[in-house]
């Protein structure tokens, strides 16, 4: 019988094992392992895993896939003891952000015989709680396979056959290239969260200020609502790209705050394409552009009544009208 082990457990990994379950592989045990009395009652509860292990060593030995659902730090630490219990030919991946350093970690602290490559799904909406841990999250989204050099070609396909198997697509991508999406995606917002909050608190108004402080500051500021010191381990280890997108964001404020300066038109221009390239995003039309010239339909002269040309030009390309009914920019007053 093959086995697979989930070693850390968050909600992804909780996630993972629903998706397993679901899809009934013949012939496969799915193992869950975790430290915390709490979380492994919460697994069982969910009954994803064919079994949940507090012992790491029952968890991980013999299996021939190993998935690494942890901080960073503990990533590391499985990583430097998990390659003597494992079979030949092993493969372990792991769904954290920073796939340089930990592609180097692995180089570094398994055995030839076992073989790591990165992963990671790209998930819009995640549950929030191992207890509403759900398989179907991974259907449809972009599963991010990195590699770095030349890859073991088993560990790319059976890793390829996990993403197909639960419902994802894989997106095959160089590991540095990854780290400065995952920089720009993922680390950027937390790292202008944190500055937006402490150039708010920080204000010599703040006493009075924070009693105006309602859902806009809650959801701006909740990003940071997590350990500070994962925080800081994680922009470290994706400085470097997170220092050249931090540049990009800079100019782009400076180019708002010159537009607000100056009273200038472009700043509806430039709220216009922030609106548009979200819009493009949530419907999947990142790659519509034509540059065909169209007849206008009667939707769009109607449209250019109320926005000019330019703008009802852009809302034509966004895809099937029925997908917008959650960002509309067009209105009626």
């Amino acid at each position: 019988m093959d086995k697979i082990a989930i070693i850390g457990m968050g909600v992804v990994g909780a996630s993972l094992g629903q998706a397993l379950k679901n899809i009934r592989l013949k012939k496969t045990e799915v193992v869950a392992y975790t430290p915390d009395k709490t979380i492994s009652n919460s697994l069982k509860k969910l009954a994803a895993f064919d079994s949940v292990e507090q012992n790491f060593g029952t968890a991980v030995s013999g299996a021939q896939l190993i998935v690494i659902d942890a901080s960073l730090e503990d990533t590391r630490n499985y990583l430097q003891t998990i390659g003597e219990h494992l079979p030949n030919g092993s493969v372990v991946t792991d769904l954290g952000m920073s796939k340089k350093l930990c592609a180097a970690w692995a180089s570094e602290y398994l055995p030839i015989n076992v073989h790591y490559i990165a992963g990671r799904p790209i998930l819009k909406n995640p549950p929030s709680l191992i207890e509403n841990a759900n398989g179907d999250i991974f259907k449809n989204t972009h599963y991010c396979i990195a590699t770095t050099g030349k890859p073991n070609d088993n560990s790319v396909q059976i890793l390829t056959g996990l993403t197909e198997a639960i419902g994802a697509k894989p997106y095959y991508i160089d590991v540095d290239e990854h780290d400065s999406y995952a920089a720009a995606m993922e680390q950027l917002p937390v790292i202008l969260s944190a500055s937006f909050v402490n150039a708010t608190t920080g204000s010599d108004a703040w006493n009075e200020m924070n009693k105006t402080a309602g859902y806009t500051f809650s959801e701006q500021s909740s990003l940071v609502d997590q350990d500070p010191v994962d925080l800081e381990t994680q922009s470290l280890t994706l400085s470097t790209p997170l220092v050249h997108w931090i540049d990009q964001t800079i100019m782009a404020l400076h180019k708002i705050r010159t537009e607000l300066e100056s009273e200038s038109d472009e700043l509806l221009e430039s709220f216009i394409n922030a609106w548009e390239q979200r819009a493009r995003w949530e419907t999947n039309s990142i790659n519509t552009e034509s540059n065909a010239v169209e007849m206008p339909t009667a939707g769009m002269s109607m449209t250019s009544a109320l926005l000019g040309d330019k703008l009802a030009q852009r809302l034509n390309r966004l895809g099937d009208e029925n997908k917008r009914n959650s960002w509309q920019y067009p209105r009626d007053r």
